[in-house]
């Protein structure tokens, strides 16, 4: 089945895209532009920046590591359509990523394996992204679950973050939501392990996660959080879109819906279609065997073969209504941040 790509509805939150821009640097690698790198329109913008400025990618594959600093914010990064516009690279971790995950404080280490693997990272609060997307190609012909094969395609250490319609490529730790509060919509994430993993706190609305997992014993896994602790803010929140498997079924791995980074792990999918390919059991305990009854890990009102709960893990959390929609509820993320974007 050919990946699905959702389109963005109208459902929450309610966005009046009210911010202006103050000045839009075009990107050409062609040298049509301002600059031909996206990195050189990063630099560009001055520290300390308040104003939304508009960095805008022509269509191309721009092959470069991207890193947006903590101290530019309000940048508003477009493409032309994710499916004609990326920012591409080929780095690996040479070390495993215990570096950021499984400590109750975390510092931002620019110099860890994780950061220094992300093609595309972001640190700075108040970021936006529309039509682009984010890879890493780096896929090693063997051993391809160790955690030195670790090649993330976006890294996003900042908060109030949005993704739109945005695409993210890898095979082992994809998409790092490291921290922070962070919105998607309509994008598509791929990957075989651990695909979506850190601290962070978002909501990915209306997206479809695509395993690549190879066929063979071991699965794959959607998701990787590391909540710390009962009372730390994170969760990882799924509304609507899609899990699904990137090939067709006869040739294709299956995966767990996700692991558990942290003993305070929580993930929920709410109304979410899942096919064939997730495993029956759904879940892992991981690094929370032992003390799976703090994790929170939960499905509702799901549809498809996947979503099968006859024999999912025994210690699948069973919500309540009102825990229900205090995950599902766009205040889980958002106090007002997503309104005053561009």
């Amino acid at each position: 089945m050919a990946p699905l790509l959702l389109g963005l509805l109208s459902t929450t939150p309610s966005l009046a895209w009210a911010a202006p821009v103050s000045r839009t640097i075009t990107v050409d690698c062609h040298g049509r532009g301002d600059v031909r790198t996206v990195q050189s329109a990063v630099d560009s913008v001055p520290d300390g920046n308040r104003d939304w400025i508009k960095i805008h990618v022509m269509a191309g594959t721009y092959w470069e590591k991207v890193s947006i600093p903590k101290q530019k914010g309000y940048i508003l990064l477009e493409g032309d359509g994710s499916s004609t516009t990326d920012i591409s690279f080929d780095a690996r971790a040479h070390a495993g990523i215990d570096d950021i995950m499984g400590r109750p404080n975390v510092t931002v280490d620019e110099q860890s394996p994780t950061f220094q693997s992300a093609t595309f990272t972001v640190l700075a609060d108040n970021f936006v992204a529309r039509g682009i997307a984010f890879k890493n190609t780096y896929r090693a012909p063997d051993d391809q679950l160790s955690k030195e094969n670790q090649a993330v395609a976006a890294l996003v250490g900042g908060d109030k973050s949005a993704f739109y319609a945005c695409e993210f490529h890898g095979f082992q730790d994809t998409l790092c939501d490291f921290q922070g509060r962070h919105y998607f919509r309509g994008c598509q994430v791929r990957g075989a392990v651990d695909f979506v993993f850190g601290f962070g706190q978002s909501i990915y609305e209306d997206c479809a996660l695509v395993s690549d997992m190879p066929p063979g014993p071991q699965p794959g896994w959607v998701t990787a959080h590391a909540r710390v602790a009962a009372g730390s803010p994170g969760g990882l929140v799924f509304k609507g879109g899609a899990v699904q498997a990137a090939g067709a079924a006869q040739g294709q791995g299956q995966t767990y819906l996700g692991r558990a980074w942290n003993a305070f792990a929580a993930v929920v999918f709410y109304r979410t279609r899942m096919d064939g390919v997730v495993v029956p059991q759904g879940w892992q305990a991981w690094n929370a065997a032992g003390n799976v009854w703090s994790v929170t890990f939960a499905e509702l009102e799901c549809t498809g073969p996947g979503s099968e709960m006859s024999r999912r893990v025994g210690w699948e959390k069973r919500l309540t209504e009102e825990e229900v929609q205090r995950f599902v509820d766009i205040r889980f993320i958002d106090d007002g941040w997503l309104s005053n974007q561009p």
